[in-house]
């Protein structure tokens, strides 16, 4: 009997971490550098409204010589989406629907990838803002909801100046 009671205590305790998990953000911020450019990034790995997950790389990358670049990169699980690059990027927020313009260069070979400009979205935005991105894959829309934490790590990734 008390071997049954502690089983059922290790298989609830199993089932809440695993609960907990499921919802919570994991994120990072790095800086990059190298010969010819500055990057800041966010790193976040999120889950759309199919519970597809995804990786979401929010970075501003300064070029030697070059105005500043904001770009978000999704990047899905190999062979259960294909993003359709003729379309953007979609961003909703505060019911107003912004795009950012798909930047992956034509002649990238992998279809669960895609590179959005989002510094024009950027400068039309508060930063208390609810954002869901509206991704157009062959098969359909992917709604991913960027939660508040991960909103704000990526206003401090665009506001970030690097010591020159």
């Amino acid at each position: 009997m008390e071997n049954l009671a502690r089983l059922w205590k290790s298989c609830v305790l199993a089932v809440l971490i695993w609960a907990i998990g499921i919802h919570t953000v994991l994120a990072s911020v790095h800086t990059y550098s190298d010969a010819n450019s500055i990057l800041y990034r966010s790193l976040s790995k999120l889950q759309d409204d199919s519970d597809r997950a995804w990786q979401v790389v929010f970075y501003k990358r300064f070029p030697l010589g070059q105005s500043d670049t904001i770009h978000v990169r999704l990047i899905g699980f190999p062979g259960l989406v294909t993003i359709n690059h003729e379309q953007p990027l979609e961003v909703e927020a505060n019911r107003s629907l912004f795009s950012a313009e798909d930047v992956t260069a034509p002649d990238f070979p992998i279809a669960h990838v895609g590179e959005y400009d989002f510094k024009p979205v950027l400068n039309q935005l508060d930063t208390d803002t609810k954002l869901t991105l509206i991704l157009h894959l062959n098969s359909g829309d992917a709604r991913l909801k960027i939660p508040k934490e991960t909103a704000l790590e990526w206003w401090r990734v665009a506001s970030w100046q690097p010591d020159r």
